[in-house]
């Protein structure tokens, strides 16, 4: 059990942590209409996150500055980081004393507003049922983060009394990144030759670098190696209580040099040497509620056809891609369709690829409301025929078989339009894409 005076001083040094943000950057997801309105508006806890090192600390910070500017009655804050050393043994029974030091430290309006701000709470026992226990109180809008996918699960969602809302955040976009390069786009600048090519610059650093914030800010990529070291020990093998962390990194790097591609469990035991395909399951299982890879399955009518098919694996940034050795130059198709991947994944909740034994494969298939809406294709280059119409073939035929009248190819640079009696079929570089989405 801890002491009053060692919870005093770690909510006195970390607020003003909290309250410094100085130097920050705009984050787009507080732009959206229903995060406004989930902020502000709603009664229920706010669940913030994704994977470490993402800025979850820091979106907590600007909403705090989001509220201040909003509200008309006085409000306080406590904001608690649980991964602070000081805290280490903090248990159940002191959720009650850390509220009591935070009464006797700030004098609290009695009709006044308490925005709790908890990071990382998920590695303290029961922490569901004290915030189910004060959110009872109106006065306290509850607000907590983690790097843990075990936040968002059916588990804690029934735990939580009431409703919640999760807000899932990425490390930056493309856009994100441009706001802090200082650089806004306008619709006319798509059709500026100088401006096109300042974006067409910085967006090959941010297919290198990744947007991870503390990268963009240092320019320091060797900090992304002791990233993926901390997702691995501290949010896997700790967690999971993994016995051969050996094994692991071995799949981490099969994973790495295999982005993109459709990977079956048997292929990844094969290749990795983990002869147990539960083993091998698990493992994936785990680097995904790391949010550290993503996967993707395949689009088919039956459920049970996308359960038995194998899926496609992303990583949650390309700056890590780059920094353990698949260099841009030599990997562009990977670079591009894993930032394509990353920046669909911020739109769109169901995204698939295609197959098709009658016309080949389609990178993204993405389904709205039980329906396809786009088929996307991603080619860095298709200056060669063969590529080229394997490319367009595979798009027409998932066109006709969808009745889908507009394709995309996304591409490095290439632009264009092409129809075909099956539809037009879009070519557009692949940040031009976006930036207008």
């Amino acid at each position: 059990m801890l002491t009053k005076e060692v919870l005093k001083r770690v909510i006195s040094d970390q607020r003003r942590f909290f309250l410094d943000t100085q130097g920050f950057y705009k984050r787009k997801i507080l732009d959206l209409p229903e995060v406004k309105k989930a902020v502000l508006k709603t009664s229920e806890i706010i669940i913030v996150t994704g994977v470490r090192r993402c800025g979850k600390s820091y979106l907590l910070r600007l909403i705090w500055q989001k509220i201040k500017k909003q509200l008309k009655t006085n409000a306080e804050f406590l904001y608690l980081n649980f991964e602070d050393e000081r805290l280490v043994g903090f248990e159940t029974t002191d959720f009650t004393l850390l509220l009591e030091s935070f009464f006797e430290l700030f004098e609290v309006d009695k009709k006044g507003k308490v925005f709790l701000f908890l990071d990382e709470i998920q590695n303290i026992p029961y922490w569901q049922k004290f915030l189910n226990r004060i959110r009872e109180d109106k006065k306290y809008k509850i607000f907590i983060s983690g790097s843990n996918a075990s936040l968002l699960s059916q588990e804690i969602s029934t735990q939580l009394t009431g409703r919640n809302i999760p807000f899932y955040l990425y490390p930056f976009s493309f856009q994100e990144y441009l706001w802090t390069q200082s650089v806004v786009v306008k619709e006319k600048d798509f059709y500026d030759l100088e401006v096109k090519t300042k974006i067409n610059k910085l967006f090959r650093k941010y297919l290198s670098s990744g947007g991870f914030p503390e990268i963009i800010r240092t320019n320091y990529r060797p900090l992304l190696q002791e990233y993926l070291r901390n997702i691995i020990y501290r949010d896997i093998v700790l967690r999971y209580k993994i016995k051969y962390e050996a094994s692991l990194r071995e799949m981490v790097n099969f994973l790495l040099s295999n982005i993109g591609t459709i990977l079956s469990l048997e292929q990844l035991s094969k290749m990795t040497r983990i002869k147990n395909i539960t083993t091998i399951k698990n493992y994936l299982e785990y680097l995904k509620n790391s949010f550290l890879f993503q996967s993707v399955p395949m689009y088919s009518y039956s459920i049970k056809q996308q359960i038995y098919n194998p899926d496609k694996i992303y990583i949650c940034d390309l700056g890590i891609y780059n920094e353990l050795g698949f260099r841009f130059s030599k990997n562009q198709g990977r670079f591009l369709e894993n930032f394509v991947f990353n920046e669909l994944q911020r739109i769109y909740p169901q995204i698939y690829y295609g197959k098709s034994s009658k016309w080949g494969e389609i990178d993204f298939v993405i389904s709205q409301n039980n329906k396809i809406s786009h088929l996307i294709q991603v080619c860095t280059d298709l200056s060669a025929p063969k590529t080229r119409d394997r490319e367009i073939g595979s798009l027409l035929g998932a066109m006709k078989e969808y009745n889908i009248k507009r394709g995309h190819v996304l591409t490095l640079d290439y632009e264009g339009k092409e129809k075909y009696p099956e539809g037009e079929i879009c070519f557009v570089p692949a940040w031009k894409y976006f930036l207008k989405k």
